[in-house]
């Protein structure tokens, strides 16, 4: 009779605030194989940093090197950067929403533009948008912008 075993070791996970690592409990992996876990932030958060058994992370897998000993994972979160959007009308209208708004990157927003009775709407700009009827509708947001309507 051979007797051979296998030896696992701990694999813990931990997220701290504002997202979430899956599974979320201590994992028994055997030596020298290979643990993987979904990292998913909060709304409005992104990772910060990810970190532990000798992993890397790709998109939202992290899969830690081949273990060799008990370890920890930790996933560490931050705010995603928000972008000021300002929306402004000159005399003569109105755009709505107006004033200031703060965006998550890669945001695209509308806004309604209404001339005056008895005005038109000279043109809308800013953030690389398009006016479509009374609809003005920036691209992407990746950066602060200014949308302007003015009217004639």
């Amino acid at each position: 009779v051979t007797a051979s075993f296998i030896t696992a070791y701990t694999v813990t996970p931990q997220a701290r605030r504002h997202g979430s690592i899956s599974p979320n409990t201590p994992q028994q992996v055997s030596e020298g194989h290979t643990a993987s876990f979904t990292v998913t932030p909060d709304a409005g958060y992104a990772v910060r940093k990810i970190f532990g058994c000798g992993g890397t992370l790709a998109d939202n897998i992290y899969t830690t090197g081949p273990i060799t000993q008990p370890c920890t994972v930790m996933a560490l979160f931050q705010p995603v950067r928000k972008y000021v959007v300002v929306a402004r009308a000159g005399r003569h209208g109105s755009i709505s929403p107006s004033g200031v708004q703060r965006v998550l990157p890669g945001t695209a927003l509308s806004f309604t533009v209404t001339p005056d009775n008895g005005y038109a709407v000279r043109s809308v700009s800013g953030c690389g948008g398009s006016l479509d009827g009374s609809t003005y509708t920036t691209g992407s947001i990746n950066r602060a912008c200014m949308v302007r309507a003015t009217f004639k």
